[in-house]
């Protein structure tokens, strides 16, 4: 069986996400904390977001930038919205200045002229997946990967008899990267780890989270839930970032975040530094 001595560990990374309420109320404050719990890398969230017009954006990313450094935090990826259509430019604009390399469609609201129901028949899979390829050509232009992240609602059956989720990357460019979010998948009833090992690859971060495996409810620390975690890591070699994240928490999220972080530290899974 292969174990965390002989598996290469994966680095961790946390999406700010987690600590939007915090970040909306000092975003300085936040990214201090964060490196105070001993992160070297985030995962910043809402790039290329539709409510701002694109000076605000830049702005917000020099801002970002600037925290970021002074707090000695880099990126490990980002979720932002796909570079396509009318804005495509412009977000691309805003990856460069943050300095990303990785950029995370984090579900389909994030591609213009999409929203959630995309995957929910196989013609809007299809345009879906099109559209992620005319924005992965044009991030690849700039020396950008664009990739995708799943939430629970991939593994519903289209026409075709295939899950959406199965529909749709056979539908990507294999230059299209996953995200796997564990605990989604979970929630959605596969087995995160041979899903992983079905992917092989093509997979370069993951979501690392635990709880009961429901949409609505709270999650908890890592160890505490109902996913196995562990058997996820060691499925995926290829994912080099181990991306810490709490959609919502009944305690203090940073203390929560923190003991996620130091178990798979202690467990020989995960490293600060990579």
């Amino acid at each position: 069986m292969t174990d965390a001595q002989n598996t290469q560990k994966g680095t961790l990374s946390v999406q700010m996400y987690t600590f939007r309420d915090a970040g909306q109320a000092d975003p300085t404050a936040t990214v201090a904390r964060v490196a105070g719990i001993g992160f070297r890398y985030v995962e910043p969230f809402g790039i290329g977001g539709r409510h701002q017009t694109p000076a605000a954006r830049m702005a917000s990313a020099t801002t970002l930038r600037r925290d970021l450094a002074d707090h000695g935090l880099n990126l490990s990826s980002v979720h932002a919205a796909a570079p396509y259509g009318p804005q495509a430019e412009a977000i691309l604009d805003e990856l460069e200045l943050i300095g990303a390399t990785l950029a995370v469609v984090s579900w389909p609201g994030e591609v213009h002229g999409f929203e959630r129901d995309a995957l929910s028949t196989l013609d809007g899979t299809q345009r879906f997946a099109g559209a992620m390829n005319e924005a992965a050509q044009n991030a690849g232009a700039r020396g950008l990967r664009l990739g995708y992240h799943n939430h629970w609602w991939e593994w519903n059956t289209l026409e075709n008899g295939q899950t959406a989720y199965d529909t749709l990357l056979g539908l990507l460019d294999p230059a299209v990267f996953t995200e796997v979010d564990t605990y989604w998948a979970r929630t959605a009833g596969q087995d995160p780890a041979e899903l992983l090992r079905q992917l092989g690859d093509r997979t370069l971060a993951l979501h690392v989270k635990d709880g009961p495996a429901t949409p609505e409810a709270d999650q908890v620390p890592l160890g505490e839930g109902v996913v196995d975690y562990r058997a996820a890591l060691l499925a995926a070699p290829s994912a080099r970032w181990h991306v810490l994240e709490m959609d919502r928490s009944a305690g203090d999220v940073f203390a929560d975040v923190e003991r996620s972080a130091r178990r798979l530290i202690d467990e020989g899974l995960s490293t600060w530094e990579g």
